[in-house]
């Protein structure tokens, strides 16, 4: 009886998602005080210096609230707005992705947590088989590229996996919002954090002077001394491009995805509209078949940057012998 019922949640959360969705920018606040302003401007059209001067007020008041929004769905912060005040508003425009990477967080730590009391070697709940299959394909993956020594890094990089993917999914889900859509507060942070990460690996694990040694090009001959005093400045550029590539890289897949559904969800609307001239009634949900594809490039751009770090990092590891046979 409880897995029926729950079956029957699910498949209610997912339509009423995608009813959400799709009527998600006709009822949003942005419409709503486009559709209110444009009225206004036409009903006093007599008065086109007062419509002007009004107009520019209203969009000075809204500049904020609506500055990177246009191209999102609105979320559940941007209907708590409307009921707040200014300075509250401004707040939640301001910390938009910081609160939304921050619930991630919390949500993460709760299932953690939970998950950590009900360990069971021999009889595993689905939870702690869904983990351990995470877990161990994530070592797997980095014991490929590292080597045996993965096992230090792999509470780093599984950390910043899981990060970034739940960021990602979380725009797809009704009232959510991707805070990895976000280039100076999230994807550049993740960006610095590997960047300052993979450089402590490399001090520690080298040492001062073999760390200026490989930025050097790992020189052994006075011919390679010679170029080093080339190849140094650009290894160096070349270590500070690395977050920044990072960061671009995740920032713009995720931003253009969340973009394209907002747009399929808008094209929908005017659809829709253009037969039926009512406010309450549903676009097309044209954005659907595109959750799919968010889902697969949430997952996949989010082991590009695990993976781009792992490689960042083996890059930096001595040369050994196990080094060796994974291609180091």
């Amino acid at each position: 009886m409880f897995d029926m019922s729950r079956n029957k949640l699910t498949i209610l959360a997912i339509t009423f998602g995608v009813l959400l969705f799709s009527t998600g920018m006709s009822g949003s606040p942005a419409m709503a005080q486009h559709d209110t302003h444009g009225e206004a401007a036409h009903a006093e059209g007599a008065d086109q210096q007062a419509d002007q001067h009004v107009g520019e007020q209203a969009g000075e008041h809204a500049e904020g609230h609506t500055e990177g929004h246009d191209d999102h769905l609105p979320n559940l912060l941007t209907y708590v707005s409307v009921v707040t005040p200014d300075s509250v508003d401004n707040i939640l425009v301001e910390w938009n992705n910081p609160i939304f990477a921050f619930i991630v967080i919390i949500l993460t730590a709760i299932f953690f947590i939970i998950l950590s009391r009900d360990l069971n070697s021999r009889k595993p709940s689905r939870k702690q088989m869904m983990a351990e299959l995470i877990i161990g394909y994530l070592y797997d993956l980095f014991t490929q590229i590292i080597g045996p020594t993965a096992r230090r890094y792999t509470p780093f990089l599984g950390s910043l996996f899981l990060f970034i993917l739940l960021n990602n999914l979380f725009g797809l889900i009704p009232l959510g919002h991707a805070a990895t859509s976000a280039f100076n507060t999230t994807t550049f942070a993740l960006g610095l954090i590997t960047f300052f990460f993979v450089q402590t690996v490399a001090l520690k694990e080298n040492g001062l002077l073999g760390y200026l040694h490989h930025m050097a090009g790992s020189p052994k001959t006075g011919m390679d001394w010679g170029f080093s005093l080339l190849l140094f400045p650009l290894h160096l550029l070349g270590e500070l491009i690395k977050p920044v590539s990072l960061a671009l890289r995740l920032f713009g897949n995720i931003f253009g995805e969340e973009a394209l559904v907002a747009t399929m969800v808008g094209l929908g609307i005017l659809i829709t509209h253009a037969f039926v001239d009512s406010s309450l009634m549903p676009g097309i949900p044209l954005q659907f078949p595109f959750y799919f594809l968010g889902l697969l490039s949430s997952t996949i751009q989010a082991l590009v940057f695990t993976l781009l770090a792992t490689v960042y990092i083996a890059l930096w590891l001595p040369h050994s012998d196990h080094d060796e046979q994974h291609g180091h």
